[in-house]
């Protein structure tokens, strides 16, 4: 994959809105173009590519030895290939890269959940991220009945009891609301991998590696307030103002927001205009 291709795949993202995306191989796209700004040279993904194909087949695999279907995904990724989540070097950064979690076969919840949600698909099933908070989940569906998995506990289906606990653990208050548990757009799931980049980054100090992710979310989400309120905030307090104000500027001239955003960004843009004079 090229950078090339790579930044299309990200404008195919932005275009496609809400809509369902070919979700892991735009999140390998991401990650060539982080090697790229990073420095590296574009990797060669075919080596990821056949990776993919293979949790596909083990998941095929499982079925054909007629497992029961709400634990495919699991016997085929967790168990025949062994994927599990990273509890020990959680924040690397390796954990939230795709190539590198096809290559050490582990991650954060939201890229392994990004490996099952392309399995499920591939094997024809429905398959979305959840809006459980922190902790990422996934919903499957086969054959109509529905359930929630948590990729980074090897992917085993979760009864309402189970759920319940789960969220218990992640969150004291976190109830199985059907708001937590609605699901959200494969473009929102890019988005959270990205932000657990982003924030590492920030953490440690590479504010532009931590710009260079912004500016990445935004040409996936051009429209959403949040992201360039963010890269905004991060220019100015670096110092560089008319970045910030070109940033928001850009966004209110394209005609991105409803009426409270856009007073939101208006005033962030006066506030920098103000440092600036």
């Amino acid at each position: 994959m090229t950078p090339e291709t790579a930044l299309g795949a990200l404008d195919a993202a932005a275009a496609a809105g809400e809509a369902p995306l070919a979700i892991a191989e735009t999140a390998l796209a991401l990650a060539v173009l982080d090697r790229v700004g990073q420095g590296a040279a574009a990797p060669d993904t075919r080596p990821c590519l056949e990776a993919l194909d293979a949790l596909v087949a083990a998941v095929a695999e499982a079925e054909a030895r007629s497992v029961e279907p709400a634990a495919t995904l699991a016997a085929g990724i967790a168990g025949r290939l062994g994927y599990r989540g990273d509890s020990e070097t959680y924040d690397d950064l390796a954990n939230a890269d795709l190539i590198r979690v096809l290559e050490r076969r582990c991650g954060l919840p939201v890229a392994l959940g990004i490996l099952y949600i392309h399995a499920a698909r591939a094997r024809g099933h429905g398959a979305a991220g959840l809006n459980v908070p922190s902790h990422f989940m996934i919903g499957v569906e086969v054959l109509g009945r529905h359930w929630a998995l948590d990729p980074f506990g090897g992917g085993e289906p979760l009864g309402p009891d189970d759920l319940r606990a789960r969220l218990r653990r992640v969150s004291p208050d976190a109830q199985a609301s059907p708001a937590a548990l609605a699901p959200v757009s494969d473009r929102a799931v890019l988005l959270r991998l990205q932000n657990n980049i982003k924030l590492r980054r920030l953490q440690a100090g590479d504010v532009p590696g931590g710009l260079a992710v912004l500016e990445r979310m935004r040409r996936m989400a051009p429209e959403l307030p949040e992201l360039v309120r963010e890269q905004a905030g991060v220019l100015a307090a670096t110092g560089a103002m008319r970045a910030a104000t070109a940033a928001i500027r850009g966004w209110l001239d394209a005609g991105h927001g409803d009426p409270d955003s856009r007073r939101t960004l208006e005033a962030q843009l006066a506030g920098i205009g103000s440092r600036l004079n």
